[in-house]
């Protein structure tokens, strides 16, 4: 596998955005009149797609324009608080020393993808950032790490896959890449496989 890409999931892996955008979700469910949602069930809700589907689960209906925007404001105010976990700066940049292709797939929008990617100071460090309203189906299905390698120019069998929910880790079996479960955030699994424990051990595993 030398030489081969590797591409990240965002929310809890890159960044340490698991409190600000939960939070954001249910401000804004409760906001258009939906119910109190935790932020645990937020979490479990992003396996439904980006925002709008999200969105729709809670408040039972398709979100409207303006809803969407209620959501990336309350997004945006909170970004200023975001950063990626540490080592994860020292790894990209250990990555790309290597020669390996860097790309990112992340659930997010378009427009909640680069604002956190900006708040986290990670703009410019990926030739490749595939978003989830960009993909027809949602992880843990594999067209968005399907598009993400086709982009780099590599088979998915010749990438890694780092994430830290078994959605990623489906989705990257799905696409016949290496999953690597990024275990340095939230508490999660255990899931069979290689496991990163912490940043620096994804340069063994890959």
């Amino acid at each position: 596998m030398t030489g081969g890409a590797v591409v990240f999931d965002l929310d809890g892996t890159l960044v340490d955005t698991m409190t600000v955008v939960p939070d954001a979700y249910a401000g804004t469910v409760r906001a258009l009149g939906g119910p109190d949602v935790t932020p645990e069930q937020v979490v479990a809700a992003w396996r439904l797609g980006s925002t709008p589907a999200v969105l729709a689960h809670f408040l039972g209906r398709p979100p409207t324009a303006e809803d969407l925007e209620h959501f990336h404001r309350r997004l945006d105010a909170a970004a200023a608080t975001v950063r990626p976990f540490p080592g994860v700066v020292e790894l990209l940049g250990d990555l790309a020393r290597a020669g390996r292709p860097l790309g990112v797939f992340t659930g997010a929008t378009r427009r909640a993808a680069t604002m956190m990617l900006d708040a986290a100071g990670l703009t410019g460090l990926f030739a490749v950032v595939v978003c989830g309203d960009e993909v027809g189906r949602a992880k843990p299905a594999p067209d968005g790490l399907e598009l993400a390698c086709r982009l780099l120019g590599v088979r998915a069998a010749d990438a890694v896959y780092v994430g830290d929910a078994e959605t990623d880790l489906q989705c990257a079996r799905r696409a016949g890449a290496r999953a690597v479960h990024a275990s340095w955030g939230l508490p999660t699994g255990p899931y069979p496989g290689p496991v990163a424990r912490h940043p620096r051990d994804v340069l063994a595993l890959v």
